[in-house]
């Protein structure tokens, strides 16, 4: 169980406050196990397929290199220029190498963080440079974990590699004997099979390694009971949270309001202030006013009343008072029977209707 610098314990789930500020900081559940093991997988599976094609681009790279080389006058100048175009020709058949383990590092990276950003993670920070807290992180649970995650790479490494060159070393001699491109790869053969069989052993580690950092993240996000009221006082203080919590119940209550009144019967309106959308079917006890909006609300309710060909009649003192006196779903009381009923009548008539309840 987790406790904090103030001695509580830490038993309650991280707040999304608490979480996105974690975020902010760069500290998000990420191995760089999990990143190792995709660049050597990334690097093997082009080993595989490149490697072949790249010694004898090679061969034929030195043998034409080499046949020039006796009618060349070797000064400054021409040497010079021998070497810048070794070196290019040399960087042109390694590059697909590295630009294939870059981005796959910066895939695996940025997919673990899911695309998360953070210059507080570089950003420089005396704290760390404080020897006493160096001191104490080398002690701790983490570097214990990194300790042998170090060790445990070595010997996946080097078992691996003493299993696989015990039953090659006898036929290692015989290579002098072969052609140059055949022993090349017989070594490239032997190199892959290395690093696939060490790659298989170093997917548990990187499992091991994410699921480590994740519930040590999850540990550090708990939160005490007191910092849980904290972060709700806060909340509720926060006046950018508010303006949120209030667009979002505006938005609730307009989508509510626009979708009760398409099922009004008409919609009594002020005209410019307030509107009330009623509902009567023959053979209810009493109207029922379904949605009532002021300003911006009202002039939504008569734009869906129009889109919906529902009359809109305009009657400023009965739409003032029901908007005050009547709640949404509640029944048209006694005293507005009358007034309500002849808005209603007139309503019928337009459609052809009568108001008179059948026997």
């Amino acid at each position: 169980m987790a406790e904090g610098e103030d001695g509580q314990d830490k038993t309650e789930d991280a707040t999304p406050e608490r979480r996105d500020e974690f975020r902010e900081k760069g500290q998000v559940a990420v191995s760089r196990e999990v990143s190792s093991v995709f660049v050597l997988a990334s690097f093997t599976g082009l080993f595989g397929v490149y490697m072949i094609h790249l010694v004898e681009k090679l061969r034929h790279f030195m043998i034409s290199r080499l046949e020039h080389l006796e009618v060349v006058q070797m000064t400054e100048k021409t040497a010079y220029r021998y070497l810048s175009g070794v070196s290019q020709e040399v960087f042109l058949m390694i590059a697909p190498v590295f630009l294939a383990t870059t981005v796959a590092a910066v895939f695996i990276t940025m997919s673990q963080t899911r695309m998360n950003w953070s210059w507080k993670r570089i950003s420089p920070d005396f704290n760390r440079m404080n020897p006493l807290s160096g001191l104490t992180k080398m002690v701790s649970w983490e570097s214990l974990v990194e300790l042998l995650k170090s060790v445990g790479k070595m010997l996946i490494v080097g078992g691996m590699a003493f299993l696989i060159l015990k039953g090659e070393w006898t036929r290692v001699p015989g290579l002098i004997q072969m052609p140059y491109l055949q022993a090349w790869q017989y070594w490239a053969k032997i190199t892959w099979l290395l690093f696939w069989s060490v790659l298989g052993l170093l997917i548990f580690l990187a499992a091991g390694d994410y699921l480590f950092n994740f519930i040590s993240l999850e540990n550090k996000l708990k939160m005490s009971k007191q910092e849980v009221k904290e972060e709700y006082k806060k909340r509720e203080s926060d006046p950018h949270v508010k303006a949120k919590i209030k667009r979002m119940q505006r938005e609730i209550a307009t989508a509510k309001a626009v979708q009760a009144t398409k099922t009004a019967t008409v919609v009594i309106t002020n005209p410019t202030h307030f509107a009330i959308a009623v509902s009567y079917e023959i053979g209810m006890n009493a109207p029922i006013v379904v949605a009532k909006g002021q300003d911006f609300l009202a002039q939504r309710m008569k734009e869906v009343a129009k889109e919906s060909q529902i009359p809109i009649i305009e009657n400023k003192p009965l739409a003032r008072t029901l908007y005050k006196i009547c709640k949404v779903g509640q029944e048209i009381p006694e005293s507005l029977y009358r007034a309500v009923s002849e808005v209603i009548r007139y309503v019928f008539l337009l459609k052809g209707k009568s108001i008179t309840r059948k026997s």
